[in-house]
């Protein structure tokens, strides 16, 4: 599992998930310091370890976060 605790204004976590023999990954991030429901996503990885699987999913989460995430007020 990776944590990011603080990512412009967002706390990530990233943990991998085996699927049909290949590794994927669930992704949750959420506003720090509000009570906003987290966005959940599951992360189509298909690598071959879960340690690479998280982080390409955590890759992904900060791009997320990039385009679609506002910093807290």
């Amino acid at each position: 599992m990776i944590v990011e605790p603080v990512y412009k204004g967002h706390r990530i976590e990233v943990y991998a998930e085996r699927v049909d023999g290949a590794w994927d990954a669930t992704v949750r991030i959420r506003r720090v310091l509000t009570d906003d429901k987290p966005y959940v996503e599951r992360v189509t990885c298909r690598k071959l370890s879960a340690e690479l699987a998280e982080t390409r999913a955590a890759i992904w989460a900060r791009r997320w976060v990039d385009l679609n995430g506002l910093a807290p007020a």
